[in-house]
């Protein structure tokens, strides 16, 4: 039950990475877990055990969890409106869980608000109302030093509330923090992806010649050079569209540098996935070779930094209706940079 601040109209920020470049993994709290397990609930799951964070891992976990809830379907919007605001998506899942059991019970259920938000604001969509949440998150309590359950919970739902007659925000940590845990985040670090490592999977993987692969070796090839839209003959007749190849993969899965070298551009809309050219667009270019990635659902460097081999540059997104990667490559082979099956 929350007394969250009325959210206001506040412009987005982009978070830094720096420490996320040798991050590959979740270092999970053992003793916190135990506790959460015996307090009943939680318990080591197979949703828990491939934790990823894409649209269609958290789709999944929320069908399973509660089924018929309006917010399935909607693990796109979970994923790039956390990814846009350095929220851990699987985190902004875990809110919504406990505030309105995903949107079908509370006062929410009736205004389109799964979080309780305002404590409540009506909303004319739920993609509205997590987008708003997501910037109110990463605006009023990630910004302001807020940034685990602990130190978000006394301002999001304070103990003595006057509209918690039954003092259910005493439970408020350890309820999200069991969702939380469950859909594979850590309850005791901040909910932001800087620190919530384990969203990033396996992370990068070494290919051939010694660089990294662009996926972590997630996905399938669905498309090479000279195929389909890549035709050699056909607009825009360039490396970036001809030497290339799609690689198909969950919507919202990480990225990373096939090779060090520095972000050159940066281009389209990473809320826009309609047509041939949807989604952002990022160009690295190393000391021998070029790369442009494309669809991507979000970007968390900036033009004009320098990325390491392997490092988290962002995350997939979809086009023409078709989640995937596209990945051009100016010199090398991109078939076999993909890594992939």
């Amino acid at each position: 039950m929350s007394t969250a601040a009325a959210p206001r109209a506040l412009p987005l920020f982009r978070w830094g990475l720096a420490a996320l470049a040798g991050v590959v993994a979740l270092i999970v709290s053992l003793p916190l877990l135990a506790l959460l397990a015996a307090a009943g609930g939680w318990t080591s799951s197979a949703r828990a055990a491939s934790s990823s964070v894409n649209a269609a891992a958290l789709d999944e976990w929320m069908a399973d969890d509660v089924p018929g809830s309006p917010l399935v379907g909607l693990g796109r919007v979970f994923v790039a409106e956390g990814v846009r605001n350095g929220i851990d998506p699987r985190a902004l899942v875990a809110i919504a869980r406990h505030e309105s059991v995903l949107g079908t019970e509370g006062s929410g259920a009736g205004i389109n608000n799964a979080f309780g938000w305002g404590p409540a604001i009506p909303f004319s969509s739920w993609e509205q109302n997590i987008a708003t949440v997501a910037r109110g998150l990463a605006t009023n309590y990630l910004g302001r030093g807020r940034t685990t359950l602990a130190d978000i919970q006394p301002v999001w739902a304070p103990v003595g509330a006057t509209n918690d007659p039954g003092d259910l925000n005493s439970a408020w940590v350890e309820a999200v923090g069991r969702f939380y845990a469950d859909l594979g985040g850590d309850p005791t670090l901040p909910i932001t992806l800087e620190a919530q490592g384990g969203a990033l999977g396996a992370g990068a993987t070494i290919g051939p010649g010694g660089l990294a692969t662009p996926t972590g070796g997630l996905g399938t090839l669905s498309g090479g050079p000279g195929e389909g839209t890549h035709d050699y003959g056909a607009w825009p007749n360039n490396w970036q569209s001809d030497r290339a190849v799609d690689i198909s993969l969950p919507f919202g899965s990480p990225l990373f540098a096939v090779q060090a070298g520095e972000i050159v551009r940066i281009g389209g809309d990473a809320t826009r996935f309609d047509g041939r050219f949807g989604g952002a667009q990022l160009t690295i270019e190393s000391a021998d070779d070029a790369y442009y990635y494309a669809h991507l659902s979000g970007i968390v460097v900036g033009e004009g930094d320098r990325v390491a081999l392997g490092q988290l540059i962002g995350f997939s997104g979809a086009a023409n209706g078709v989640d995937h990667l596209h990945l051009g490559v100016m010199r090398r082979d991109p078939v076999a940079l993909a890594g992939v099956g």
